[in-house]
């Protein structure tokens, strides 16, 4: 109900609603199932900083994802701002982990922010398809760990 509202507000038919990606009598926005976790290995010198996104969804199947950077830090730019299913290292029905690399050319700590992205179906059908997105963050060290 509320998204035919929303339609209505917005001067759109159920065409525009579609696009908006909202179905109609929908119990709960896209994507609310979906998790992403990213992790950075920590680095004791400057070189290739890994980091680790693992997407998952509760119910139905993961058949696409991808990885964007948003925001890296200064001392550890990334080798690809964006990671898709050629990064994939391990996949199931309902998990995806996607790596991706980071440049560390000089100590230091900061913050990795990406965006995941991925399309979940209800089964293996490929029908009623969904995009979800979600971000995520993970610190990113590069040097010694004491000070």
């Amino acid at each position: 109900m509320r998204s035919r509202r929303l339609a209505r507000a917005l001067g759109l038919g159920w065409v525009g609603l579609a696009l908006l990606g909202a179905s109609p009598g929908a119990a709960e926005p896209p994507g609310r199932d979906f998790a992403v976790r990213l992790e950075c290995q920590r680095r004791p010198t400057p070189g290739r900083v890994l980091c680790e996104a693992e997407l998952e969804v509760e119910r139905g199947v993961l058949v696409w994802a991808d990885v964007l950077v948003l925001e890296a830090p200064s001392f550890a730019p990334p080798l690809r701002a964006r990671v898709g299913p050629s990064a994939l290292f391990m996949k199931t029905d309902q998990r995806q982990r996607l790596q991706l690399a980071l440049a560390a050319t000089e100590a230091g700590r900061g913050t990795l922010a990406i965006r995941a992205r991925a399309v979940r179906c209800p089964d293996a059908g490929g029908r009623d398809c969904e995009p979800v997105t979600r971000e995520a963050r993970a610190v990113v060290s590069v040097g010694p760990i004491t000070d």
